[in-house]
């Protein structure tokens, strides 16, 4: 997926990563782009065609191309033609009348798969919650459309910077009000040369202004596209909102127009951002516009629509959260599909399938965030990362106790030393009765504690912590470090 290539280059980069990549043009630019910036070779990247065919592995799987529409160019299907049988995975998907694109979902051949047989279908479940059928990508004009008309200031969109679809959208509109267009964000200059490049957007001459040169044209001349719609700090309409953007000031007679869903967990984020232009004077209601958003992936008609096309022999809902996986599995029981039928899989469980048309789980594989780091050639501890957070919130304190070699007692008074931890109005004092703590916990460890040395520190550790947490309400990262005393 287009949307899903940030951990590649950690992938490629790897010795197990070195294998050939497969994808679609859009796709597979956007991934060379992304290894160009680190250095990592590009030759293993190919390009399929609609409908195109591959053999991977020792040649037992062929896999095939099947055109879908979504908010990305280029998106597929993928059937697997395997011993086992044929696998489709839908992958992100809508079933829209009107594509801007004319690039239709291949349903005529997800059909014709279904007539011969499938084994499984692993279906996109986002959108199983919504009745009925997701909007045309092409109703979003008219909401756009009146934003154009309503606004005599500045004009600002902001959008995934993969959906070239509504940035082509925008570009027209765009053109008809004898807008120019700014670009605000690394990720839109680099999709909209690559979809320019590959034909997959129409781009008039001379419409782009540089961010540079905007202060030179009157506000109702230009419309300002932004990467940022999810709230992202670093993108570039928070930057704006932070006044970094110099000439390009957001001001009273301006609007903002979120032209996105709210992807769950970020709605704070969004919120604040909407706050931040409504206090710098911008309009943020889209109320009386009409769409400006249409989801890229289909609803509960479109995805019956795929199973009574497909009819596989077994059906596994995938992509959304388990009540998501849950539904789409009782859409399907609706549709004729029997328990055994339907495979729910939490993440990481695998599903095996037999020549027989047998299929068992047998287990599963480790999931989750996994953490690098620019330079490593292997994953970050998430312990490495929860201590940096730790840090960053309330710095670290370390204990320093010397101990006599010989008789195991303390040498002399633990040392207390902090950075970026805020102590109590008098630091002395409080280094002080952290010191007293110090000492008290280890000479009241039994004798067996004190002699294992991560037995010990976990004591110190945790007589530190609760002090601590009960003086200033804080959780800094606590190191007792214990030494011999010298010349014991």
């Amino acid at each position: 997926m287009a949307t899903r290539i940030t951990s590649a280059p950690c992938r490629t980069s790897s010795g197990a990563g070195r294998s050939p990549v497969y994808g679609t043009a859009f796709t597979l630019g956007l991934l060379e782009g992304k290894l160009r910036e680190h250095g990592l070779d590009t030759g293993l990247l190919h390009v399929v065609a609609d409908y195109g065919r591959v053999k991977v592995g020792d040649g037992e799987i062929e896999v095939e191309w099947i055109p879908v529409t979504h908010s990305i160019p280029d998106a597929c299907a993928l059937a697997l033609h395997t011993p086992q049988g044929v696998l489709i995975h839908s992958g992100d998907f809508k079933l829209d009348p009107e594509p801007l694109d004319g690039r239709h979902t291949g349903m005529e051949r997800l059909q014709a798969l279904g007539d011969a047989g499938v084994r499984l279908l692993m279906a996109d479940s986002t959108n199983v919650g919504r009745p009925g059928r997701s909007p045309s990508e092409a109703v979003c004009r008219e909401g756009l459309e009146a934003a154009f008309e309503q606004t005599k200031g500045r004009l600002f969109v902001t959008t995934f910077s993969s959906n070239i679809h509504r940035l082509q959208t925008v570009v027209d509109l765009a053109y008809e009000f004898r807008r120019q267009v700014v670009l605000l964000g690394r990720s839109l200059d680099r999709n909209l040369g690559l979809a320019r490049s590959l034909k997959r957007l129409d781009l008039p001459d001379d419409i782009l202004v540089d961010v540079k040169d905007a202060h030179l044209f009157r506000k109702s001349e230009l419309v300002v596209l932004c990467t940022g719609s999810q709230g992202e700090p670093m993108s570039g309409l928070a930057r704006l909102l932070r006044r970094e953007v110099k000439g390009l000031p957001m001001e009273p007679g301006d609007r903002l127009v979120v032209s996105a869903r709210a992807i769950p967990g970020n709605e704070v984020s969004i919120s604040r951002m909407l706050d931040a232009a409504e206090r710098l004077g911008a309009e943020t209601s889209n109320e009386g516009l009409g769409p400006v958003h249409a989801s890229g992936h289909g609803s509960r008609e479109e995805l019956a629509d795929l199973i009574r096309a497909v009819r596989p022999a077994q059906m596994v809902p995938v992509h959304g959260t388990y009540r998501n996986l849950r539904a789409h599995g009782k859409l399907a029981a609706e549709l004729g599909w029997s328990p055994e039928r339907i495979s729910l899989l939490d993440g990481g469980l695998c599903l095996r399938l037999f020549a027989d048309g047998r299929l068992d789980m047998p287990g599963g594989v480790p999931v989750g965030k996994c953490f690098v780091h620019e330079g490593v050639d292997h994953m970050v501890d998430a312990r490495v990362v929860q201590d940096r957070l730790i840090l960053q919130e309330d710095g670290v304190v370390f204990a320093t106790l010397l101990v006599d070699p010989q008789t195991g007692d303390l040498a002399a008074t633990p040392t207390i030393l902090s950075r970026g931890f805020v102590m109590l109005s008098d630091d002395e004092a409080y280094a002080e009765l952290l010191a007293g703590v110090a000492r008290k916990a280890y000479e009241e460890a039994p004798q067996a504690v004190r002699n294992n040395g991560e037995a010990i520190r976990d004591t110190l550790r945790l007589a530190l912590r609760r002090i601590i947490r009960k003086t200033t309400q804080t959780r800094p990262l606590v190191i007792p470090v214990i030494l011999e005393a010298p010349g014991a």
